[in-house]
């Protein structure tokens, strides 16, 4: 898959250790806390390390979403593939939301995803109260998927999830 992936609004990027402190300073807001398995004792050195253990993971794509323009660091996002299905996360700072920034990102990665990883089907879940994520997955053409529903034992606490499925 290309390194860097863009549209006219929005880039993607690779990580880089200088972006590790700007990751622990957004999962500490109470929304990323609220819906997301990022720990609230990371640290910048946890993520720092999560970052360099990715080039030895070729099944593991994570992007710095970034404004286009400016460079401005935005969110997060990532996938996880196994064999020809691929599991997507993300995450949107908290100054980004509301402006279509996770839609754009999320098609961006789903089209190159099936280009250049052959593979037939994305998959996400979300936490069921988190109404923003749910929206985002359906804009980016994320279908229900409610078979996978299921309750996830997440930082100590039971999480009812809706699972949503993207085909080729």
């Amino acid at each position: 898959m290309p390194v860097e992936l863009h549209d006219a609004v929005v880039t993607l990027r690779p990580w880089t250790l200088q972006d590790a402190p700007w990751y622990v300073e957004c999962t500490m807001d109470p929304e990323v806390q609220r819906f997301t398995t990022d720990p609230p004792t990371l640290t910048a050195e946890d993520v720092a390390a999560a970052i360099s253990a990715l080039a030895v993971h070729p099944e593991r794509l994570a992007y710095l979403v970034a404004d286009r323009a400016s460079g401005q660091r935005l969110g997060n996002l990532a996938l996880d593939r196994a064999d020809d299905v691929g599991d997507v996360s993300y995450w949107i700072a908290a100054a980004a939301r509301g402006r279509g920034v996770a839609t754009r990102a999320l098609e961006l990665l789903a089209a190159a995803a099936f280009e250049h990883l052959d593979l037939r089907k994305l998959r996400l879940w979300a936490h069921a109260a988190n109404t923003a994520s749910r929206r985002v997955a359906e804009r980016a053409g994320f279908r229900r998927d409610p078979a996978r529903d299921q309750t996830r034992a997440i930082k100590g606490e039971t999480w009812p999830t809706v699972a949503y499925v993207r085909l080729r």
